[in-house]
């Protein structure tokens, strides 16, 4: 029996704000020298400010992404109304999605304040609203991952869809999507929808990636 999402989503965020601090830490610093090699190859990597508890560390991930010589972008939370983007979804005039915006240095990082709805670290406002880069690789945040199929659960708002969506609009193909995920939100099985896009690879906490199919 498949545990559907609106069960399964409280379950494992629940789960996750109860992991140690030490653990993150060392889930983090796993996942981080798993993801090294693995980004060798590539130059422009999307990556997110982690919300500070049950989300893998990326200030070192993107620290190291500058010290690689990538060029790094980090996403904002806007609406189609606000940005004036594409509406993708029926029957709605405006919906949520992300913009991605490139970081010069880790000092510019590391003044990011809190804004918008979620209070999350993010990129100051860009006029006009930048279109989906060319990216190389988007680094993916979730809820729950399964490594067999690369299948992901989010936190439910479909930012990341729709910005996978938006690029293949735009560019024609989509980056590498490389899931980052604690050991606890590695789960069995994840229930998917049309709509929804599979990772290509997932790094795990125990410092294991998976590559999904034949994209290695």
């Amino acid at each position: 029996m498949t545990t559907p999402k609106s069960i399964l989503r409280p379950q494992i965020k629940k789960l996750i704000r109860q992991i140690p601090q030490a653990s993150l830490d060392h889930q983090s610093q796993l996942i981080l020298d798993a993801l090294k090699p693995a980004l060798q190859p590539h130059l422009s990597v999307a990556c997110f400010m982690d919300m500070g508890r049950g989300e893998v560390r990326t200030l070192p991930i993107i620290s190291h992404l500058f010290e690689a010589h990538k060029r790094v972008y980090l996403p904002r939370c806007t609406d189609t109304k606000t940005s004036g983007h594409p509406v993708l979804r029926g029957g709605v005039d405006s919906h949520p999605h992300l913009t991605f915006h490139e970081m010069r240095n880790m000092a510019q990082v590391e003044a990011l304040k809190p804004q918008g709805k979620y209070q999350l670290l993010e990129p100051p406002l860009e006029e006009p609203h930048p279109h989906p880069p060319k990216l190389d690789v988007v680094l993916v945040p979730g809820v729950a991952f399964c490594v067999k199929t690369g299948a992901r659960m989010g936190h439910g708002a479909g930012f990341y869809d729709d910005f996978i969506h938006r690029t293949l609009q735009k560019h024609g193909k989509r980056p590498l999507l490389v899931g980052l995920a604690l050991q606890e939100q590695v789960v069995p099985h994840v229930p998917t929808e049309l709509h929804d896009h599979h990772m290509d690879a997932i790094v795990c906490g125990d410092g294991t990636i998976h590559w999904i199919g034949n994209n290695h």
